[in-house]
């Protein structure tokens, strides 16, 4: 890389002066080490030891000349050996140096202190003779006073040898530190220029970003009212839509939009501030079915639930899985079918209700009691069926008029089916003609229930006209579910067969189907 490009690079320049501070605290770190190592207690301490140790011999010395020539007492030499021995007996003072080199002076005091204790020892008796530990003190004082002038002669020049060369490390590295010093206060200086160079280049390209800005914000207001109108332009087609329009986030429900069609269908008087789709629909599956939908998909097209709560309607609803301010939102849109799905309901009746009974007509008795036969059958469960009609049905007509004719059709449905289960199946198929298909019953029992609507049948008593009473009666077949059966086709052939039999030998009757008998 070219030298340019590292004074042009601020981070170069950074690292640079990280890199002398680091080195200029190393440096600091060595010196002040150094410093203190010039500061050590031993260092000092052996020649002062050295020095207390002769000074204390020398006037143990002369206690003991003096004793022998009566100036001193026997106590004054046993304190004076006792100072000496206190002097010599003090390890923690004896620095590494005296102990190391030169070995001869450490020995020598080391036989002082040998002495010295003796010396103690024998002042310490009761019978001590101050007198011989005086002789043998002078005896070995002149060696030992010469050793230990020695030992501080060598402690002297060991301590000056060895802060002279203390000191020419330390300005060594004081050379050093002031070197690296000199580099990092360059460094710094550099650093300084190139920074107030990029903040003059800063504050040039501010003011250029700053006209830049400003003629952004112009342009986004410009924009921001180009799309606040068409928002509101939006708004209005939704809020004046006959459609049904809402956007609410998904995890807070906070609603975005609302169209006033909506509000007014879910009865309330003003927009709420949140809604989730999961309150909108009314019936649980459909609800279950719908967010399924929505959260797998991302979307559901045109599927029909009831909305609301109170007074629910139906609605054909769509929706989307979006995004707003970085939330995720629903959008649902709807119309309302209410009028489609009771004119389907409506035809539903029409289709599947016999208009003057109000049962089943023949198409949906045919289609709801093959899947019951087929049931029955697949869990091999009896199943029977009852066919009935109205005996001498054109004599009433004749008699009494259409008019009583359809009482009696209504009136004969009605006994049928007070008399019948909720499981069983009872429809018109034509005419005077019933079918009533029971489930889980075989003949016998049929037979029990067939009685009972012919007996009731024949208790009623009708208003045709007033004062004249009109009385009827049904004739009643029955067939039981077999094996060979198909369909409910041929359980309602057999059962009619039974049924003609009845009305050949003399009608108001209940006979079951018997094979190998022939209708009458």
């Amino acid at each position: 890389m070219a030298p340019s490009r590292w004074l042009n690079g601020t981070y170069w320049l950074l690292a640079m002066v990280a890199a002398m501070a680091v080195a200029t605290s190393t440096a600091l770190w060595w010196t002040v080490r150094e410093t203190q190592s010039l500061a050590r207690p031993y260092q000092q301490s052996d020649p002062w030891y050295v020095s207390s140790v002769h000074s204390e011999l020398a006037r143990v010395s002369l206690l003991a000349r003096k004793l022998q020539t009566g100036e001193a007492s026997a106590h004054e030499l046993q304190n004076g050996v006792d100072v000496l021995l206190g002097t010599l007996d003090q390890p923690h003072q004896i620095g590494m140096r005296l102990r190391e080199e030169p070995p001869q002076p450490a020995a020598e005091l080391k036989e002082l202190l040998r002495h010295t204790a003796q010396w103690s020892s024998r002042l310490d008796r009761p019978d001590a003779d101050a007198r011989a530990v005086a002789t043998d003190i002078i005896g070995r004082s002149d060696a030992l006073l010469d050793s230990s002038r020695k030992a501080v002669a060598a402690a002297y020049l060991s301590n000056t040898q060895e802060t002279g060369h203390a000191r020419q490390q330390l300005h060594d590295r004081f050379t050093v530190l002031s070197a690296v010093l000199g580099g990092l206060l360059a460094g710094t200086a550099l650093l300084i220029w190139k920074l107030v160079h990029d903040a003059r280049s800063a504050s040039a390209a501010s003011r250029q970003l700053a006209q830049a800005n400003r003629q952004l914000e112009v342009r986004v207001a410009n924009r921001t009212r180009k799309i606040e109108e068409g928002r509101a332009l939006l708004s209005f087609i939704l809020d004046t839509s006959p459609s049904d329009v809402v956007l609410a986030e998904v995890q807070s429900g906070r609603v975005h939009f609302i169209n006033r069609k909506l509000t007014e269908r879910l009865g309330l008087k003003a927009p709420p501030q949140t809604l989730f789709l999961q309150q909108l629909l009314n019936d649980p599956q459909t609800r279950q079915r719908f967010m399924q939908a929505l959260d797998q998909y991302g979307q559901v097209d045109a599927m029909e639930a009831l909305i609301g709560g109170r007074n629910p309607s139906w609605s054909s609803l769509s929706a989307r899985l979006i995004e707003v301010d970085g939330q995720l939102a629903h959008l649902l849109w709807g119309f309302d079918i209410s009028t489609h799905k009771a004119l389907e309901a409506q035809l539903r009746e029409l289709a599947t209700q016999d208009p003057l009974s109000g049962l089943l007509n023949r198409r949906a008795f045919m289609e709801r009691g093959t899947a019951l036969f087929d049931h029955c059958r697949r869990h091999a469960q009896p199943c029977a069926v009852l066919m009935i009609d109205i005996d001498h049905f054109k004599r009433i007509n004749d008699l009494h008029g259409h008019q009583a004719g359809d009482d009696a059709i209504r009136a004969c449905a009605q006994a049928i089916g007070q008399v019948l289960r909720d499981a069983d199946l009872l429809g018109r198929l034509g005419g005077e003609e019933f079918a009533a298909l029971l489930p889980h019953s075989s003949t016998g029992s049929a037979m029990v229930i067939a009685e009972r609507i012919r007996g009731a049948i024949a208790r009623m008593d009708i208003e045709s006209a007033p004062g004249h009473p009109m009385a009827f009666t049904v004739s009643i077949g029955a067939a039981e579910m077999a094996p060979q059966h198909p369909g409910i086709e041929h359980l309602l052939a057999e059962a009619d067969r039974a049924l003609y039999r009845a009305k050949a030998t003399g009608r108001d009757k209940v006979l079951a189907y018997e094979p190998g008998i022939r209708q009458s």
